[in-house]
């Protein structure tokens, strides 16, 4: 990788953790200055306009959360902890929340930019097949199609998620996974 594109990269990341901080509507080229020491000037070299990198930091957030949970399922051989691996990436029950930030942030701008909601939907459709590719590997009985299955897995998700990124002090983490586990066993019938 060229260094001006490796640059770029290292900048999208910082500007992500400025957006998950500030919110979209919130950061401006001068907050992910501040943030990367990177010139205006440069930034909209890398991106064009304002806006042009806070979907470039969409797309390149989701991009990374796909690729996470990739390498980790290469680490991870049994049915259950493999799907389980996914759901509890996927609510926020392990690691930060940052993602998750951005992920609300990007659903925001979908609901009034149709390039961005084509995004959203993409990464979704990304999501809901590697789940019903696991349900399907794993040869869990529920009966369903996996694809649906797959759907309320991920509606499932992310209403456990919501409560974590928001700091609700009565949902714990733990209480997240330790439901997300009972709900995703009830859903495919594991037990």
């Amino acid at each position: 990788m060229r260094r001006s594109a490796a640059r770029r990269v290292e900048v999208l990341a910082a500007a992500g953790e400025v957006v998950a901080a500030r919110g979209a509507d919130g950061t401006r080229f001068t907050d992910v200055t501040a943030a990367t020491g990177v010139g205006v000037s440069t930034l909209q070299y890398y991106f064009g306009t304002r806006e042009d990198m806070l979907i470039a930091v969409f797309r390149h957030a989701a991009q990374q959360e796909f690729d996470a949970v990739t390498a980790r399922l290469e680490r991870v051989t049994g049915p259950w902890e493999r799907l389980l691996t996914v759901a509890e990436h996927l609510t926020g029950a392990v690691g930060d929340e940052a993602s998750w930030r951005l992920w609300v942030e990007s659903w925001r701008w979908a609901l009034r930019d149709p390039g961005v909601r084509a995004d959203v939907l993409g990464d979704y459709r990304r999501w809901h097949e590697l789940l019903a590719a696991e349900i399907a590997a794993g040869g869990f009985g529920s009966g369903a199609a996996p694809i649906d299955t797959a759907r309320q897995v991920l509606a499932l998700i992310d209403g456990l998620a919501l409560p974590v990124v928001l700091g609700d002090p009565a949902f714990s983490r733990a209480a997240a996974r330790d439901l997300l586990s009972d709900g995703l066993s009830r859903l495919v019938r594991t037990s």
